[in-house]
């Protein structure tokens, strides 16, 4: 399969991000379904996260522009090596631009409309955001593409990665355990935001301790 012919490159994007719009719903809906949460949906979030998943979609083309006048190049690195390297590093950068997202005006701004959500998550929190977060996002992982080594499979793994691990943490609470060995769970982000200056982290929760902005409870 060659990913930089153009129809296949966004028929892939276009129809991974669907797929991962509605498995998000899906499995939130049969989490809380589960374990008896009461959510509530509006038209606002659902047109707010259908927004979102647009600019998913369309922040691809700019990285794709890169990679055709080969701006952006992969390298050859294994792709769990590449995947881990993507972790570590992104990890570090998500915690430095979510505490910014909480202690710069502008950003702050930007950020509190997820943060709507607080008291329960609903199958569309992940996804409901100011599309300037959402365009935040895609311009840091372009930027890693750029400047790192790594390999294009492992850079895939990572995204879905990526993406599997904020619909965890977006689901509801259904235990009181904030970590899962080195970790953050759904219950470290839930405790997030509702004290807003704490819990930075994303992947785990070493940046937190380091920098103590850590809250268990």
């Amino acid at each position: 399969m060659n990913l930089k012919e153009p129809y296949t490159f966004f028929s892939l994007v276009v129809f991974l991000n669907i797929v991962a719009y509605l498995a998000n719903i899906g499995i939130s809906y049969f989490w809380n379904k589960a374990f008896k949460h009461q959510t509530t949906i509006n038209k606002k979030e659902v047109l707010s996260s259908l927004l979102t998943l647009f600019i998913n979609i369309a922040i691809a083309i700019p990285g794709y522009i890169l990679w055709t006048k080969n701006i952006i190049t992969f390298s050859s690195l294994n792709m769990w090596l590449t995947f881990i390297l993507l972790f570590i590093v992104m990890d570090l950068l998500m915690y430095l631009l979510h505490w910014a997202s909480h202690n710069i005006p502008i950003l702050k701004k930007i950020h509190l409309k997820h943060h709507e959500h607080t008291e329960s998550f609903n199958c569309v929190s992940l996804y409901y955001m100011s599309p300037w977060e959402s365009v935040l996002f895609g311009v840091l992982i372009t930027v890693i593409a750029i400047v790192l080594p790594v390999s294009i499979y492992g850079f895939i793994i990572f995204l879905i990665f990526n993406w599997f691990y904020g619909v965890v943490t977006h689901l509801n609470n259904s235990a009181n355990n904030p970590y899962f060995l080195i970790f953050t769970t759904n219950n470290f982000h839930k405790n997030h935001h509702h004290l807003f200056f704490k819990n930075y982290g994303f992947y785990t929760f070493f940046w937190d301790k380091l920098f103590k902005t850590e809250k268990k409870d």
